[in-house]
């Protein structure tokens, strides 16, 4: 006789059932809509098979200022090259090659030269042109009607709050205008965190801008800040951290330094914030990529530190700079990371081994050697290693949502204008407009909800969760 199931194990069961028929739905309809939407994507690719991005990402309205990004196929000699647009018989602008980004991508960029103000909507045709001896070709954009573009970029333009630390620049109708008195107390106390602790006097303003989309990991520092604020952020950051660690990379070079290498810059700044996207034990989570085979050579990092896995390679920066601290002092390890100068022909890891053995009379890897017998020391537990192992995965499913389906977001690549620029003139839509088909509706929400998880520490869901954003993912890329 088959033994009956408890009310509340039918539930379950019934539950499970509807879940995989939805997912099964979900992937059908993914891979129709991948098929519909094939044509909407932004970036073109030449018969030369170089490859054309306009922006603002999405449609183009009539009273769009477009720039363009040009990348070259591999293996094109950029040197010496330049790329003229035309549209009919006008030159819109030109642009020589060169690194672009964290990086340092090959691309010619042109910055807004083409104002659509006066045209009419309909499909238009620009030229490109390699100059002096490359390639051209035509590429056919659509202008929409500008009664089309979306809310809230007809009325929305930059303004400014002044608070004590900084001046904060935004977009009006966004989530940073609605919260921007709660943003400046933020700023305020972060801040002057950073000047006590640093011993910073500077009362110099400095210029904050919230973005009202995601670019990267939510941080930059460069003239300015730039923080990502938004509703349903699926970076999941806290703005209260991001900010906190800008802060410090701003104080930071204000400090100084003939040379402060990149391990050394992003390490302290994590360090200094207590964790990189939220406060987390550094020391022992460090010591958790020694039990999952994650460590990275400290040479390596500090040669290479951008294109190495991004919360190892910050992890691994902050915890030195944890275990300098405490083995030589706060007031040895500045004058000594302040005290690092270049060397012709070398790498930053070498102007750190001649740093070290003049201020601790260790070399670099003596130095190593000792970190990592500082690591293996460390008692590591369960919910700091499955935290740790999860928040690698999310990231990483992160960079791939954008590289594939938010290409103006990859950190290393992201597109991000000057907000003096655009405020001068009158420009909102590079910042307002993002992707917005419904497979980056799809992922994000996904990503939304890993991140929720994540937070909580509820950690089964946040591995079903990532996974099955990736499963989307690989749906919606075949289907592409």
């Amino acid at each position: 006789m088959r033994k009956l199931l408890p009310p509340y194990r039918l539930l379950l069961t019934a539950h499970r059932s509807l879940l995989t028929a939805h997912c099964l739905l979900l992937t059908a309809y993914c891979l129709l809509l991948t098929a519909l939407l094939a044509s909407c994507a932004t970036p073109t690719t030449s018969p030369e098979n170089f490859t054309v991005i306009t922006h603002p990402d999405g449609p183009l309205y009539v009273g769009d200022q477009v720039s363009f990004e040009i990348l070259p196929p591999p293996g094109f000699v950029s040197e010496g090259h330049e790329v003229l647009v035309n549209w009919e018989d006008k030159e819109l602008g030109r642009a020589g090659f060169g690194g672009y980004g964290v990086g340092g991508r090959s691309e010619a960029a042109l910055w807004w030269v083409w104002n659509t103000n006066h045209l009419t909507p309909g499909r238009v045709t620009l030229t490109f042109t390699i100059t002096p001896d490359g390639p051209s070709w035509q590429d056919t954009v659509t202008l929409h009607p500008q009664s089309g573009v979306p809310p809230p970029e007809p009325e929305a333009h930059w303004t400014t709050y002044t608070s004590d630390c900084c001046t904060l620049n935004y977009i009006t109708g966004t989530a940073a205008e609605r919260d921007i008195a709660i943003l400046a107390q933020t700023a305020d106390e972060q801040a002057a965190d950073l000047r006590m602790r640093l011993d910073e006097n500077s009362r110099e303003k400095i210029p904050v801008v919230f973005m009202p989309r995601v670019l990267g990991h939510g941080g930059f520092t460069s003239d300015a800040i730039y923080v990502s604020y938004l509703d349903d952020d699926y970076l999941g950051n806290a703005t209260t951290q991001v900010l906190h660690h800008e802060f410090a990379h701003w104080y930071d070079n204000l400090a100084g330094g003939d040379m402060r290498p990149t391990i050394f810059q992003e390490g302290l700044a994590v360090y200094l914030s207590g964790g990189h996207f939220k406060v987390e034990p550094l020391v022992p989570r460090a010591a958790a990529l020694l039990e999952l085979n994650w460590y990275i050579p400290l040479q390596t990092l500090a040669d290479e530190f951008y294109p190495q896995q991004h919360e190892i390679g910050y992890l691994e920066a902050a915890a030195l700079v944890n275990y300098m601290v405490e083995t030589y002092s706060w007031e040895d390890f500045n004058a000594f990371y302040r005290d690092i100068h270049p060397i012709p022909n070398g790498g930053q890891s070498r102007s750190i081994d001649v740093a070290l053995q003049e201020h601790f009379g260790v070399t670099f890897t003596e130095l190593e050697q000792r970190y990592l017998g500082f690591l293996k020391s460390q008692n590591v537990t369960e919910a700091e290693r499955a935290d740790l192992r999860l928040s690698v995965g999310f990231y990483d499913t992160i960079r791939r949502y954008q590289k594939a389906f938010d290409p103006s977001a990859y950190f290393m690549s992201a597109w991000l204008p000057d907000y003096k620029t655009m405020s001068q003139r009158g420009i909102t839509a590079d910042f307002l407009r993002h992707p917005r088909r419904v497979q980056n509706r799809l992922v994000e929400t996904l990503l939304v909800r890993a991140a929720d998880n994540l937070r909580l520490g509820k950690y089964a869901q946040t591995e079903r969760v990532i996974k099955a954003a990736n499963l989307l993912m690989n749906v919606l890329q075949a289907g592409k």
